[in-house]
This record gives structure tokens, C-alpha cells and sequence, in this order.
């Protein structure tokens, strides 16, 4: 018998995180991937099929922009018919966007140049954000916030924005862009870098706070990365008002 050969495609998703362990599979819990790998087995009519993503994502944390690749048969037509399917049985949360060949040794995870993350934080309640942005009322030093985050670009160690007991090999990133805006709703914060660390966009945005709030000066955020001990930064800001909102391949267009 001969190889079956097995091409190789991504998928573009997005999704709102709140009802979700994340995105990686956990047994008996509720998680984006569970969801995907389900409803491409029926649109594809295969009794099995795995996905990789370009990521884990924490509990409740959102995706503007997601991929992952598969491998199915060569006898199964993979086509826009497949995104239309997926949008027919998946939850009214998670949606597809597009999918398309790519080379067998193109990877979701570990093909990524880049990834850059986005959290938003409002200052008066609204319903219709309820979720998915960060409501804290009090006014916050956005420029201070902005002016200690500058520290952060740069390929460094960022041991002190790390949840303790990760697997990472490595505590070095590279970080291209590290800024505070302020929004009409309250502010944003805005990173990328080639990789980041289990839970450190939300460390560096609890710290950001401690800062923004006057607790700690601007300049306390050179001391917290230079510690590289996760007891000198803030805690975590809550999941709900990060998003994943860009990933780069050297061989997609951005």
C-alpha cells in the first residue's frame, strides 16, 4: 500500500472566550478547540481529526485572530464549503474565517514571527461590553502607564511577568511594541512579540495598573522586569479584557 498523503491547511477562527477553558482540549470542560475538532469531523465526515493551534489561550481570554492547521485526506475537498459548514454547527461565539493550503512544514505554533495581543479597559458600565473589556472605574495615568512600558521593548527576560510552574524552555522574548492608549470607553493596551510567556500580558497589565492607579512610579516597571521574580510584579489584570488580535507568518500576507 501505498502513502496516503495528508496536505496540510490553515484555518483562520475567531472567538469570544468567556464561556471557555481556553482554547487547548481538557476533559470534561468546555474548550474552543473541543468545539472545533467536533464540528470539522462532521462537516468532513472523518471519525478522526486533530488540530494545532497557533496558541493556548487562558480561561474567558478572546481571539480576534486565531489559526491552526490540520491535515486531512487528499480525497477530502477542503474549500470555502468547509468555512460555510463550520459556521453552520459551531457556537454563536466561536465563528470561521477562511481556510487555505500551506506547505506540509508550515505550523500553527511554531511558524509564528509574531503575535500581538490587545486589552481593553472601560471606565463605565456597559451591558453591551459585559465580558469583554475590563470595567475599573477609577481614572488611571495613562501616560505614566504608557512611559513604563517602554522598558519592556527589546529581546529581555521576562521571568517576572511568568505564572509560576510553566513549562517554557526559555523566559526571553522579544518584544517589538509595548503601549498604553487611551480609548473613548477608557484605554487599551498594546504588544507584540515573537512569543510570549504563560499569563504575561496579563502580569504586565496588572503591574501597568499599580502604576496607573499611583501606587508604584512609572519607573517601578525597570525594577519588576529586572527582578525576574514574579513576586515583585502586579497581579494578573482579570482574562476577560485581553484578546489575541494578531499572528504573523512569514509566508501570509498581514
Amino acid at each position: 500500500m501505498g502513502l496516503c498523503l495528508m496536505p496540510r491547511h490553515f484555518l483562520e477562527i475567531a472567538f469570544l472566550g468567556t464561556a471557555y477553558r481556553g482554547w487547548q482540549l481538557q476533559p470534561d470542560r468546555p474548550t474552543v478547540q473541543g468545539e472545533v475538532e467536533r464540528a470539522m469531523r462532521r462537516v468532513l465526515q472523518l471519525p478522526k481529526l486533530g488540530v494545532v493551534g497557533c496558541g493556548r489561550t487562558d480561561t474567558g481570554v478572546h481571539a480576534s485572530q486565531y489559526y491552526l492547521h490540520f491535515d486531512a485526506p487528499e480525497e477530502v475537498r477542503i474549500d470555502d464549503r468547509l468555512v460555510h459548514g463550520l459556521n453552520s454547527l459551531l457556537p454563536d461565539d466561536i465563528a470561521a474565517r477562511r481556510v487555505f493550503p500551506v506547505a506540509p512544514e508550515d505550523h500553527a505554533r511554531f511558524s509564528a514571527t509574531e503575535r500581538g495581543y490587545g486589552y481593553h479597559i472601560h471606565r463605565h458600565k456597559d451591558p453591551f461590553i459585559e465580558g469583554r473589556s475590563y470595567l475599573l472605574r477609577p481614572e488611571l495615568d495613562v501616560e505614566a502607564m504608557d512611559r513604563a512600558c517602554r522598558v519592556l521593548v527589546g529581546r529581555q527576560d521576562f521571568s517576572s511577568f511568568c505564572k509560576a510552574g510553566s513549562d517554557s524552555r526559555t523566559m526571553i522574548c522579544d518584544v517589538r511594541e509595548a503601549r498604553w492608549e487611551r480609548t473613548a470607553a477608557g484605554c487599551r493596551f498594546i504588544i507584540k512579540a515573537d512569543r510570549f510567556l504563560r499569563n504575561m500580558v496579563r502580569a504586565i497589565v496588572g503591574t501597568s495598573l499599580r502604576i496607573g492607579k499611583g501606587q508604584r512610579p512609572a519607573e517601578d516597571m525597570a525594577l519588576v522586569l529586572a527582578a525576574h521574580d514574579r513576586s515583585a510584579a502586579g497581579k494578573s489584570a482579570p482574562a476577560r479584557g485581553l484578546y489575541l488580535d494578531r499572528v504573523i507568518y512569514p509566508f501570509l500576507q498581514a
